[in-house]
């Protein structure tokens, strides 16, 4: 029996270790990825011997997914903790420290909140005051990540507090982002508290990881940056028997008598692959434009739902400073930039300050992030002039005395999803359209969560799914 996945992501990495490990030398499992390597929006890249990621830069602790990846594959030693976690929000033109008392930018605390919150303005300050006094939000089954936070706390602390943190997470908007699938926690925590607050109902939720070495931030890395997971990744995927197969662009999928023929692109394969392959079930590890096409024959009606999530562009400058450009040494691990300044930069992370292991004597790394859903003002200039443009707004707002002497520019057109209120139900839907084809699952940040232990466990569910299910036609 054979078992494919489609995709090189973390996502689809997970799934095919899942599947390996349960069926051991039983089954075959493929693992196909068009692209030259496994990894997909994790890159890296060398600048004055620092390796530094163009894509994600760590991994949440909170769960343990993870960190049980990282030690599986033989890591654990190599995990770091950022060095600092302090960012600060820039507005009328100066830097903000971030506030205190909160979470995700959402006010937890608000007598310590209302002291320091110094980004906002006196009115906006007593605004986020009457969310003790005012009456319970309504919220139905969901609703947008602004709807609570206005109606709780004003438009003052969503524009330049929540938006900025949580819509840059996601390089969406407040405004269109569902509370159910981006922050489950602040609608949780209200829906199950008495307290009218929003403040209040989330006083409980964990901000740090407790471990033996005391409280620890809930992010990590691992020394020699994310890219030696996913080689890690391969190594481990070989040596338990996945065939890992890149260059190898699935093109149609077809139902067959015994499962499911993968039809294969193999111009760009230097090896004498077959063309298709044949196959118990399949796990589907793809963007949602990707994953729409190979199920459109198979189900219309689920082409339709999963060819409708939208997907937010971004691009990561690098740039590398001399350290006499700054005036004063930077202090905090970023800057964040709010929406409404309507600059190109929507985040500055100082990554040398953020990981030891960037920290050179005489240079300072910044990782410049522009691009988010519904602007794309970088897709229409060259990588030369978006780094020049980048430089200017960088330089005005770190009060530099000079640019860069090096940057590199790396582009991801469809890297994050953006999920609409109902987006579970959609997903949910979509699913339920596809069961009638048994072993066809789909998996990934399109459908089950950003951040690389949402895609590791969607991964997971992913195998679990295609081996309870026979698809020949009994479960």
């Amino acid at each position: 029996m054979t078992y494919v996945v489609i995709g090189g992501g973390i996502s689809g990495i997970s799934a095919a270790i899942s599947l390996k490990e349960t069926v051991g030398d039983s089954a075959r499992v493929v693992l196909l990825e068009k692209s030259t390597s496994l990894g997909g929006k994790f890159r890296s890249i060398k600048m004055a011997g620092k390796v530094i990621e163009t894509g994600p830069d760590s991994f949440l602790t909170r769960t343990s997914s993870g960190l049980d990846l990282v030690a599986k594959l033989g890591l654990a030693d190599s995990i770091v903790r950022p060095h600092n976690f302090s960012a600060s929000i820039y507005n009328r033109g100066k830097l903000y420290p971030l506030p205190e008392g909160i979470l995700l930018g959402v006010p937890t605390d608000i007598i310590p909140f209302l002291k320091t919150a110094s980004v906002l303005s006196i009115r906006g300050r007593l605004r986020a005051a009457f969310d003790l006094v005012l009456p319970r939000t309504k919220l139905g089954e969901d609703a947008t990540i602004s709807h609570l936070i206005r109606s709780r706390f004003g438009k003052e602390v969503d524009q330049l507090l929540v938006d900025p943190m949580v819509g840059g997470i996601n390089a969406g908007s407040t405004r269109d982002l569902g509370l159910k699938s981006v922050s489950s926690q602040f609608m949780t925590s209200y829906q199950s508290s008495n307290h009218r607050s929003l403040a209040r109902s989330m006083t409980s939720l964990p901000r740090t990881v407790e471990t033996k070495k005391g409280r620890e931030i809930p992010f990590a890395s691992l020394d020699d940056g994310l890219d030696s997971l996913i080689d890690a990744a391969e190594r481990y995927l070989i040596s338990i028997g996945v065939e890992v197969w890149t260059q190898a662009e699935v093109i149609e999928i077809h139902q067959v008598s015994n499962g499911y023929r993968v039809e294969l692109n193999n111009e760009n394969s230097a090896s004498d692959r077959a063309e298709s392959l044949e196959t118990a079930a399949i796990a589907i590890a793809l963007p949602a434009d990707g994953a729409a096409k190979l199920i459109k024959p198979l189900s219309p009606l689920a082409f339709e739902k999963v060819s409708s999530i939208s997907y937010a562009g971004v691009a990561m400058t690098i740039m590398r400073y001399p350290k006499s450009a700054f005036s004063k040494p930077l202090s905090g691990s970023g800057v964040l930039v709010p929406r409404t300044l309507n600059k190109l930069t929507t985040a500055i992370t100082f990554a040398s300050r953020k990981w030891q292991r960037l920290d050179l004597y005489d240079s300072e790394f910044l990782r410049v992030s522009t691009g988010r859903f519904g602007d794309d003002r970088f897709t229409r200039i060259s990588d030369e002039e978006l780094a020049g443009l980048l430089a200017l707004e960088v330089s005005e707002i770190l009060k530099l005395t000079s640019g860069p002497v090096e940057s590199s520019t790396w582009r991801w057109s469809a890297a994050l999803p953006q999920y609409r209120p109902y987006h579970a139900e959609l997903v949910a839907s979509a699913r339920q359209d596809l069961s009638q084809f048994k072993g066809v699952t789909l998996c990934g940040a399109a459908f089950d969560g950003v951040g690389i232990p949402a895609c590791i466990d969607s991964g997971a569910a992913a195998a679990r799914s295609m081996l309870s299910i026979d698809p020949r036609g009994s479960e």
